[in-house]
């Protein structure tokens, strides 16, 4: 045993000789964590941990471009750095125009690479003359070549008057519109090869005099079937149908029947031009064609009764009556 520790002193005396030591502790890679996205040019803050007290330098890139630089401290001159805390945590604030992607660099040691997302936020101003509406948009952050799209909405479809892109370098869009238009917003499509997010304007009400309304017999009831020979709540049904040339969103719409018996389209209901829905008494599943009363009990009357519809105003568009019969009605 003393052979054996001489030996390990003469071992050790003989790395102190050569002026070795021992091996270092592992240093602490660092971490980065950032927002998934901002709505518009503005700051974010970028947070992580690194070794305590450790120098840590930002690196960024355009999200298009994906070649890494140190980030310029555009207000004091210089890079983008902080130190860590003695409890290893950063904070760092960056200036995002776009899409971007981020690493940090500490002690030589490089984190993750991250990136975040910017949803475009567009604004539009309208200006009135001589009947004639020029809508003027403008895109946040300010790119050029973003795909622009003024709509016209009514009963929760929109349709679009107008549609280019944004300028170089203005990145605004102007477009005419003719006619009259009660609600209209502008809509700029997602970018992603600049990591930017779809944005759209608020909708804008222009108080126009000729509001469109949804006239007398625009749906009607064309089948009902109030009596069947086969059991089933399913087995008794109407069938209402768009008889214009444009979708009616039949959100907030009601059917009911003389006794008062109600069912409200209480989600977004589209019916095509000249398509069917189908509303069934009984218990399913919602579907485009298909919407469910999921009543326990039957609604229509075999003896006679009159079937109502009416908008999420009140206005009623369509009505069917019948008498005793054959357990179905052509309305």
């Amino acid at each position: 045993m003393r052979a054996r520790m001489t030996a390990l002193a003469a071992t050790l005396g003989c790395a102190a000789t050569l002026g070795l030591t021992a091996p270092a502790t592992a240093a602490t890679t660092p971490t980065i964590s950032v927002p998934a996205s901002r709505q518009g040019y503005g700051p974010i803050t970028i947070t992580g941990t690194a070794a305590p007290g450790a120098t840590v330098e930002l690196y960024e890139s355009a999200y298009v471009f994906n070649d890494f630089y140190p980030s310029p401290d555009y207000t004091n001159g210089g890079y983008i750095t902080t130190k860590a805390t003695s409890a290893g945590k950063y904070t760092l604030t960056r200036i995002l125009d776009s899409g971007f992607r981020f690493y940090v660099k500490a002690d030589g040691l490089t984190s993750s690479h991250v990136a975040v997302a910017m949803g475009i936020v567009p604004t539009m101003t309208l200006t009135t003359s001589n009947g004639t509406t020029t809508a003027h948009v403008a895109a946040n952050p300010s790119q050029p070549n973003l795909r622009v799209h003024v709509q016209s909405g009514w009963n929760g479809v929109w349709t679009d008057l107008a549609g280019g892109y944004t300028s170089d370098p203005a990145a605004t869009f102007t477009a005419t519109l003719t006619g009259q238009h009660p609600y209209l917003r502008a809509v700029i499509d997602a970018d992603p090869s600049n990591n930017l997010l779809r944005g759209a304007t608020p909708t804008i009400a222009t108080g126009s005099p000729t509001t469109p309304t949804t006239s007398t017999g625009a749906v009607q009831f064309t089948k009902i079937q109030y009596s069947s020979a086969k059991s089933g709540l399913n087995n008794e049904w109407v069938r209402l149908t768009n008889k214009t040339k444009t979708t009616i969103n039949l959100k907030g719409w009601t059917v009911r029947d003389a006794a008062n018996h109600t069912y409200t389209f209480a989600t977004d209901t589209k019916v095509a031009a000249g398509k069917n829905l189908y509303l069934y008494t009984g218990k399913g599943t919602n579907s485009t064609t298909n919407r469910y009363w999921k009543s326990s009990s039957y609604i229509w009357n075999n003896g006679g009764d009159t079937a109502y519809l009416r908008t999420a105003a009140g206005k009623t568009i369509d009505t069917c009556k019948w008498a005793k019969g054959s357990g179905t009605t052509t309305c």
